[in-house]
């Protein structure tokens, strides 16, 4: 709440005196004519009447709501609705909003239901622009953007769990794609196939398959990144400058990895169950080549604008997440329980005294991992410098007995 505090101005009427004292400095303007020096007694009863005053006006009279922004009650508010058992994030929410970004050219305005279930109606820049060089996208703000870091935006935010924003694409568009891109993709695959650890992966997978019994239907994959874009032009000076591997490939290596690996998780299913196994994607950075691509190697792409992917998730979904820019485990936390979680995030809060990482752990994600049973990625020593971000990976499984729907 913003409070202004009304001034009280006071005006003093000076006080004439007789009186012999000793003289001070201050002038009698009372009588224009003549100039008169106030005395010692008349100085002390008026100095009286000042702090009397002056007791009244600070202590009295006016009321100092000092602290009390909008910004302190909202946090205490969004406390209060997290540990009474409110949900940050609905999968009905995020088909609705998925839906909202995705028809962005005919909308005005774009709706979300804030925590406290108000709706927020929300501009729109782009509506009706018939060559628009920007494009929406989910924009998650988990429990520590609502309780303790102050999110960007207006007051009337800071109760939404997920909001939009807005990408530039002239860049993209001018440096334009990797025209090798599919047989790169193949040569990728093929390194990832023929490797130790893919092989160690598959049986640590089936291992896990095997214990418990586990039926797992999909595979649904978020955040694995593009797999087309030309590495910037910054960066390629950047990694010249450090001394590091330069090419126009170098920001997709992992993407084509992490895709390769997802394709392995799904066959290593469907051998186990001997079914089909749907094979899902959610990025909203995926440009259409790429779309191109995972649609030809049995990917359907979902949730092209950030969100409708979550609703995809269920009890027999593998989850797989890596390196996310977004609150994938918080959002898991409220709507599923997924049977296998392959994941980078999810253990880690603060990257500094002000900032929390995107996949961020918070009260719910501590809880819900604790009804999961973790083993680590195992990259073997020979292939250290072509998978050691993998290392960073764990496995997540959900124990026998652990209810997956929320």
């Amino acid at each position: 709440m913003v409070s202004t505090m009304g001034h009280t101005h006071h005006s003093f009427q000076d006080e004439d005196s007789s009186s012999g004292s000793a003289p001070l400095l201050g002038w009698n303007m009372s009588k224009p004519s003549t100039l008169k020096f106030w005395t010692a007694s008349a100085e002390k009863v008026q100095m009286s009447k000042f702090w009397a005053l002056g007791r009244k006006f600070f202590f009295g009279l006016s009321e100092l709501n000092y602290g009390c922004s909008s910004w302190i009650l909202s946090s205490q508010y969004a406390s209060d609705l997290y540990e009474a058992g409110v949900k940050l994030w609905r999968k009905e929410d995020l088909l609705d909003i998925e839906a909202q970004l995705a028809r962005s050219f005919e909308t005005e305005y774009f709706t979300v239901r804030r925590i406290d279930g108000v709706v927020a109606r929300i501009k729109n820049p782009m509506y009706r622009i018939q060559n628009p060089i920007w494009a929406p996208r989910l924009k998650t703000q988990g429990y520590w953007r609502l309780v303790r870091i102050k999110p960007d935006g207006p007051p009337e935010t800071y109760l939404c769990s997920y909001l939009l924003e807005w990408k530039n694409q002239t860049v993209p568009r001018y440096e334009g794609v990797i025209e090798y891109s599919k047989s790169l993709f193949e040569t990728k695959r093929q390194l990832w196939n023929n490797s130790i650890t893919c092989e160690l992966f598959r049986a640590q997978l089936q291992r896990l398959l095997n214990t418990g019994k586990r039926r797992i239907t999909k595979v649904v994959c978020f955040g694995l990144g593009d797999m087309v874009t030309k590495t910037a032009e910054w960066e390629m000076k950047h990694r010249r400058e450090t001394e590091q591997q330069a090419s126009e490939t170098s920001d997709i290596e992992g993407s084509l990895i992490q895709h390769a690996m997802a394709l392995t998780m799904a066959e290593a299913i469907r051998h186990h169950t001997g079914v089909s196994v749907e094979l899902k994607a959610q990025d909203p950075g995926y440009r259409e080549q790429t779309n191109e691509i995972l649609s030809e190697n049995g990917f359907k792409i979902v949730g092209k604008c950030g969100a409708g992917g979550f609703a995809e998730i269920d009890e027999d979904t593998l989850v797989f997440a890596a390196f996310a820019s977004t609150a994938i485990s918080e959002v898991l936390a409220d709507i599923a329980r997924p049977a296998l979680v392959i994941t980078t995030g999810g253990e880690k809060t603060f990257c500094d005294h002000t900032k929390v990482f995107s996949d961020a752990e918070s009260p719910r994600t501590r809880q819900m991992w604790c009804e999961y049973s973790v083993s680590h990625f195992s990259v073997p020593s020979p292939e250290l410098e072509l998978f050691k971000p993998l290392t960073q990976m764990s496995i997540r499984t959900r124990m026998p007995g652990v209810k997956g729907a929320k």
